[in-house]
């Protein structure tokens, strides 16, 4: 490391979901232990990430205007005012050099602070579609690096995957076995780091009607909203089906470790951790994401036969249902999404990133 680094600080910004967190994470702690001084930044909801409440962040009130209401975006303009006369103060105050933006609101004080204090910028867009706190500042800092290969009109974009947790990283050399006929099928379902309806009661209640023989195979780690947690128990418990549900999976790496399927939103993150796991997955994007990017997201595995993606309509409507009965006694359908989607993974997404830093 160059010497002149060490009174070099870093400032990593994330808004406070696991899919701006996690990410954000895993670069900070790859480069822990390089000569340089690192600090993060977020919002409240930040403090729910056990590992990030440990790093004591600065906290910042932000919020998104797209899609809101007038007065809501009256509202979110005059906070992001003060939150960038706070992130201006806090910039000069602890001599930040570089500002790394993961998405979301949140970091827009920092780098509007930054662009006018003349310090280096380097965001990361996590989704197939450029969001628009991204997208304000894409062509005014040093270096844009992205998950997915964004469109033509983002040139001088460096596509780099995602950072990942560095246990979900482990599972890269883990060789994926469907189960055979009378295994176990082990199903790890994730309703997204906000909880989500969809995949918490409803999805339980489609599973429970499975046929027998083949709910008397299942094992369940289920991640439900707060609200449907004692249902959702309760359910499977009546049908004699294995299962761990939580409102967040701690242990989710063990869990990937030992998945047939994985059914869950489609976040970036979980997208590529799922990839990097190698495992067979189910999508149902949010229907009425901001720009449409959990469908985009998805949609690019699909397209290289790496994933399915499913909506509210094929769960009501029965397809789903059949997909399951289908699918999960079928293991070379499964091995054969479980390759494609490992093939696209990116391993070295978290190295790349920090190396690009560094050379800031």
């Amino acid at each position: 490391m160059n010497r002149n680094n060490k009174n070099r600080n870093i400032l990593f910004v994330a808004g406070g979901t696991g899919g701006h967190i996690f990410p954000a994470l895993a670069v900070y702690e790859f480069l822990h232990n390089s000569n340089v001084n690192l600090l993060f930044a977020t919002d409240k909801r930040g403090l729910n990430n056990k590992e990030l409440y440990k790093l004591d962040p600065y906290l910042i009130n932000a919020k998104g205007f797209e899609g809101k209401s007038i007065m809501r975006k009256i509202f979110s303009i005059c906070l992001l005012f003060f939150s960038f006369i706070k992130s201006f103060i806090f910039l000069k105050r602890k001599k930040i050099s570089i500002v790394i933006g993961f998405g979301s609101y949140v970091q827009v004080p920092f780098v509007l602070a930054a662009l006018l204090l003349n310090k280096k910028i380097l965001l990361h867009e996590g989704n197939a579609v450029i969001g628009r706190a991204n997208r304000i500042f894409w062509k005014y800092i040093n270096i844009r690096t992205s998950a997915f290969n964004l469109d033509s009109l983002n040139i001088n974009t460096i596509t780099v995957g995602m950072p990942v947790r560095k246990e979900i990283l482990k599972l890269y050399d883990n060789k994926y076995s469907s189960p055979k006929k009378k295994q176990n099928v082990n199903l790890v379902i994730l309703g997204g780091s906000q909880g989500s309806e969809l995949l918490s009661l409803k999805l339980c209640n489609c599973i429970i009607k499975l046929p027998k023989n083949l709910k008397n195979r299942l094992i369940i780690a289920h991640q439900v909203r707060a609200n449907d947690l004692k249902r959702v128990k309760e359910n499977y418990k009546k049908n004699n089906i294995k299962s761990k549900v939580q409102i967040f999976i701690e242990d989710i790496s063990k869990h990937l470790e030992e998945a047939s399927l994985v059914i869950s939103r489609a976040g970036s993150s979980t997208i590529w951790e799922n990839s990097i796991a190698g495992i067979p997955a189910a999508y149902f994007p949010i229907f009425n994401s901001v720009g449409d990017h959990q469908f985009k997201n998805a949609d690019v595995f699909r397209k290289k036969e790496a994933a399915w993606i499913f909506s509210e309509k094929d769960l009501d409507e029965g397809r789903f249902f059949k997909f399951l009965i289908k699918t999960l006694d079928n293991y070379k359908i499964l091995n054969k999404k479980a390759i494609k989607n490992r093939r696209l993974a990116s391993p070295n997404a978290t190295k790349d990133i920090s190396n690009l830093i560094m050379r800031l």
